[in-house]
């Protein structure tokens, strides 16, 4: 399953809501500018899966002047609990965020762990442009692009004023990037209404604010001052303010939930088989014409997707156009979690593919190599190639990943896909990630079922790389699916 990205995308989320910005890039009501610091002080939250407490996420927020500037830092350690398969998985995020007030200048650190799998990231961002570096297994990878305008600067001082200027019918936006993927993300945000809630038996008053990252948005309501009382994700996460006293008193739960029954999808109709060479469903919940389109899946009539074993590639590709030729080269192309010119990616991708010159059989010899050669199990973290190739262990986004990088390296181009997929385990759909090679025409494979290609019960949200996955997100809690055919 595709959790560790879930609970990335979340802890994301959850560091935008807290930076407290939102009071003050209200588009409406624009005021006159005044330096105020976000108040120093600490929050202690707890995150909750299905209404069992499964991890607590510590903030601190402190003034502290940088290289002359004054500016202010948020330190995040947050620790999550939870089984797969009955397979305990734990996963600790600890970072930090510092920010100057007068300069448009930031400084990051972050680190995933989760059963000693580790990936890191640091770096800076000056003036919109983001130079980092992303560690994993011994190997860094520098990453360099522009994210946007940070805040700061004398045009953007009001957002350093007090939040309580987000009223409702007001609305924010602002640039910022996704420190797990060093990719550009910009949230919006809206406040609804004002609200009561219970807090430790006591009254607080709080604005409910919505939040939106790319297609995926949750619910907070913050305090007077910007703080989190409460976040819920349209997924069955809900993160609640404790007290210091409580959160360090209270145990997790003894059994913490099991995420594939509080993630999957239970299907009405006939029953799905996972040597399915076609399947068709109807959606809903959701419009059919959100999940992407290719060769394998098709929109049909009204909510219905047809989706059909692909019938592997072209038998005389046309001559690639343009676009083609650029799209190709895109899914050639390494990054900071797919580091297909690692000389350790390199050579094994030579190894396994040996003389091989035919892209399909290529990709069918590596296909073949890391189902067989990688260890099958749940890691609830960032993917990385190279922490993937050192421990030769992982789930269906280590296998993904550790497969794309390989292609890569052996000129086959690969993208990553994620979405659903039938478990015969679970008697449900569950999330899954698998590798998408161009031969002519994308054909899905699946390293980790070890289905050259992949049956007909895979059902596509989101494509591209690592941090696309962060797509399926529109659809958690909120898919319903029909199956109404099955060859």
């Amino acid at each position: 399953m595709i959790g560790g990205v879930i609970v990335a995308f979340w802890v994301v989320m959850l560091g935008v809501l807290l930076h407290r910005e939102f009071g003050g890039r209200a588009i409406i009501a624009r005021r006159p500018a005044k330096v105020v610091l976000p108040r120093p002080g600490e929050s202690w939250l707890g995150v909750l899966i299905g209404g069992q407490r499964v991890g607590t996420a510590h903030l601190v927020t402190q003034p502290e002047d940088r290289g002359g500037l004054a500016g202010f830092r948020q330190r995040l350690d947050l620790r999550l609990r939870a089984r797969v398969l009955d397979a305990p998985v734990e996963l600790r995020l600890a970072g930090s965020m510092w920010r100057a007030v007068t300069a448009p200048r930031a400084e990051f650190e972050i680190r995933v762990d989760s059963a000693g799998h580790e990936v890191q990231a640091e770096g800076t961002v000056v003036d919109g442009r983001l130079e980092g570096v992303v560690r994993s297994a011994g190997e860094s990878v520098p990453v360099t692009l522009q994210v946007g305008r940070l805040l700061g600067g004398s045009d953007d001082l009001f957002a350093l004023l007090p939040s309580p200027v987000f009223v409702p019918g007001e609305e924010a936006s602002f640039p910022g990037f996704d420190p797990l993927t060093l990719r550009p993300a910009t949230a919006r945000a809206r406040c609804l209404r004002l609200e009561t809630l219970t807090v430790g038996g006591a009254p607080v008053a709080t604005r409910v604010v919505e939040v939106t990252v790319g297609k995926a948005t949750i619910t907070a309501w913050l305090d007077g001052e910007g703080g989190v009382v409460q976040a819920e994700a349209p997924f069955g996460v809900t993160l609640r303010r404790f007290s210091r006293a409580d959160a360090l008193a209270t145990r997790l739960e003894a059994e913490p939930p099991e995420l594939l029954a509080t993630f999957k999808v239970t299907p009405t109709g006939v029953r799905p088989r996972s040597d399915a060479s076609r399947m068709v469903v109807r959606v809903s919940g959701v419009s059919a014409r959100e999940v992407p389109a290719d060769d394998t899946q098709q929109v049909g009539d009204g909510d219905e997707l047809v989706v059909s074993a692909s019938p592997g590639p072209l038998a005389a590709p046309p001559e690639p156009d343009a676009a083609s030729r650029s799209e190709a080269a895109r899914f050639l192309a390494c990054d900071a979690l797919v580091q297909c010119d690692d000389p350790r990616i390199r050579t094994l991708a030579a190894v396994i593919v040996r003389s091989e010159r035919d892209p399909w059989a290529r990709a069918l010899l590596i296909e073949d190599w890391v189902n067989r050669n990688i260890r099958k199990r749940t890691v609830l973290s960032l993917p990385s190639a190279v922490d993937v190739l050192a421990s030769r262990e992982g789930d269906c986004g280590e296998h993904t990943v550790l497969f794309t990088a390989l292609a890569r390296a052996a000129g086959v181009p690969t993208r990553m896909a994620a979405g659903l997929v039938w478990s015969e385990e679970v008697q449900a759909f569950a999330y899954h990630a698998w590798p998408e090679v161009f031969v002519g025409r994308w054909v899905w494979t699946d390293p980790t079922f070890g289905q050259p290609v992949a049956d007909a019960t895979h059902l596509k949200l989101a494509t591209g790389g690592v941090g696309d996955w962060q797509g399926v997100a529109v659809f958690l809690g909120r898919i319903r699916l029909e199956v109404l055919e099955v060859e």
